[in-house]
């Protein structure tokens, strides 16, 4: 007889079974920290790269005009708001006729502005206030959206003037946002709720708004979508503090985490930029914080310059 000799096959035990998923789930997790880290890397970049093109479209917007646009902080009282954008606008346009492009002074320009939003978007159409369109309303959020619109053809009324404008800069139409009612758009980065803030270092405060020992305080500004309160930044200049670009403006935007910071204890306080020393230091929701000034995507990129 022939004998056969048959083979053994012998399955997983359960011990092998588990150390082989217990490695497999570790993989795994390496895999989604790395893949999640390399997501926020890349949507930090796509937001720190529209933030540069939005510093270049007011850089090139002041090589026109010799100012940067003014920022409409919320330190200045409303009559001087208006009169800094009147001022702005005059200079851009020295033939502009202010009684004719001031929405304050006619409610046919009101009528004209709601027409301009309908036809064209550069102001929201249905503003909620009463009265829609004031130059005194103008935020820190709304200011270079309104001027990157760009003007009419109509040399009176460059602002509120009918015709196609010349646009500084491409806005993503569903990012446009009104959440006051004013009239005025504010404008979302890619990938934050948060609308992005605009402080100019020579309007941003024009020593209207003291305290007790005389000391300016510092423009703020709380953002309608998301968290925090935002101050420009400052830094530590042969041992004097100042402003982080202090002949031009700071961009800032809330980061993927849709919160600006906070923890200030008065009014005359910066953060102190790179890493929030020698001044208020950063909270937690600082660091993803995405701005012009910075050299990384974020300040946490920077924190070790």
């Amino acid at each position: 007889m022939t004998s056969r000799i048959r083979a053994c096959h012998r399955g997983f035990t359960l011990v092998e079974l588990l150390v082989v998923i217990t490695i497999i789930g570790i993989l795994s997790g390496l895999a989604l920290v790395g893949i999640t880290a390399a997501r926020t890397a890349v949507l930090n970049a796509s937001m720190k790269y529209e933030v540069s093109q939005i510093a270049l479209a007011l850089d090139l917007l002041k090589e026109k005009v010799g100012s940067y646009p003014p920022d409409g902080n919320t330190v200045t009282s409303p009559g001087n708001r208006r009169t800094a954008m009147n001022r702005h606008l005059n200079k851009m346009f020295p033939r502009r006729n202010q009684n004719l492009d001031d929405p304050a002074t006619d409610a046919a320009i009101v009528t004209r502005l709601k027409q301009i939003g309908t036809d064209h978007n550069y102001v929201n159409p249905n503003p909620t206030a009463a009265s829609p369109y004031l130059l005194e309303d103008l935020d820190p959020s709304e200011t270079w959206v309104l001027l990157l619109m760009g003007f009419s053809p109509d040399v009176e009324r460059p602002l509120t003037g009918l015709g196609e404008r010349e646009v500084k800069f491409q806005f993503t139409q569903t990012r446009l946002i009104d959440p006051d009612g004013d009239g005025w758009w504010s404008y979302k980065p890619g990938y934050s709720e948060a609308e992005m803030v605009y402080f100019n270092a020579k309007t941003y405060d024009d020593g209207s708004a003291t305290i007790d020992n005389g000391t300016p305080t510092v423009a703020s500004y709380t953002p309608s979508f998301g968290d925090g309160v935002v101050r420009p930044y400052a830094q530590v200049f042969n041992g004097t503090m100042q402003w982080v670009n202090p002949k031009g403006f700071q961009l800032i935007v809330a980061g993927l985490d849709n919160d600006f910071g906070n923890d200030f204890g008065a009014d005359t306080q910066y953060k102190v930029y790179p890493g929030g020393v020698d001044g208020i230091p950063y909270t937690l929701e600082d660091f993803d914080n995405v701005t012009n000034f910075s050299e990384g995507s974020t300040l946490n990129a920077d924190t070790g310059l």
